[in-house]
């Protein structure tokens, strides 16, 4: 890691455990749990500061935020701030070696929801996946044009960033069911009637990374645009 970026994932990580600190979203039947609002830094963080340092501040972020709250039933739960960054960042990235980023991003989540299927409460929930099928489906179908349009002008890159967002948070969703399955073994029939609850929840959370992002990445490409 080079010095000068030590400070920089420092200071985003810091930034993204205030963030924590804010009122976030229970989580149903995890008591001591919640979703937070720093979720919709997380997709910014990737396109920011790339695959390395992206996922580093935000899982480095979420685990100060849960320590400095108490919550330590949360801790549980902060591998999916870096999973959820580092999705983003794949798509942006373009290519991992000479593999296409966006790919690796799809395929993150088409495992995930693969060891998902096995579960007894999927077989109970089937349709429960379908917004994060649908979140792998962007991936691998739109995810060169993703690429390009983070790299575009305002419009574009507002419905690349959504739709990078989404995939994103799906992607953290997924890893955050797997987890909740693991540890707190719900009855088989928790996940019936949480579609209704994730997916707005997920689309929020996707229109508020859109809404920091935009402005945010667009002024730190200003900036860092060289003089002529």
């Amino acid at each position: 890691m080079e010095a000068r970026s030590i400070p920089i994932v420092g200071l985003m990580a810091a930034v993204y455990a205030v963030v924590t600190l804010l009122p976030g979203f229970p989580v149903i039947g995890a008591p001591g749990s919640e979703i937070d609002l720093a979720r919709s830094l997380e997709p910014i963080y990737g396109i920011m500061m790339g695959t390395y340092f992206g996922p580093l501040a935000a899982f480095l972020g979420a685990i100060l935020g849960k320590i400095i709250s108490g919550e330590s039933g949360s801790l549980l739960f902060t591998p999916l701030a870096l999973v959820s960054t580092l999705s983003a960042a794949l798509i942006y990235r373009g290519r991992i070696a000479r593999v296409p980023g966006w790919a690796v991003s799809g395929l993150i989540l088409t495992a995930m929801i693969a060891i998902w299927s096995t579960t007894q409460q999927a077989q109970n929930a089937p349709y429960f996946a379908v917004p994060h099928i649908a979140a792998a489906a962007m991936a691998f179908g739109l995810g060169g044009r993703l690429h390009k349009s983070l790299k575009s002008g305002r419009m574009g890159m507002a419905l690349g960033l959504f739709l990078v967002s989404f995939i994103s948070t799906m992607t953290g969703n997924m890893l955050g069911n797997l987890i909740f399955v693991a540890v707190y073994s719900p009855s088989p029939y928790f996940f019936v009637p949480m579609l209704a609850i994730t997916l707005p929840e997920r689309l929020s959370i996707s229109l508020a990374s859109t809404a920091i992002g935009v402005p945010l990445i667009m002024a730190v490409r200003k900036l860092a645009k060289p003089s002529p």
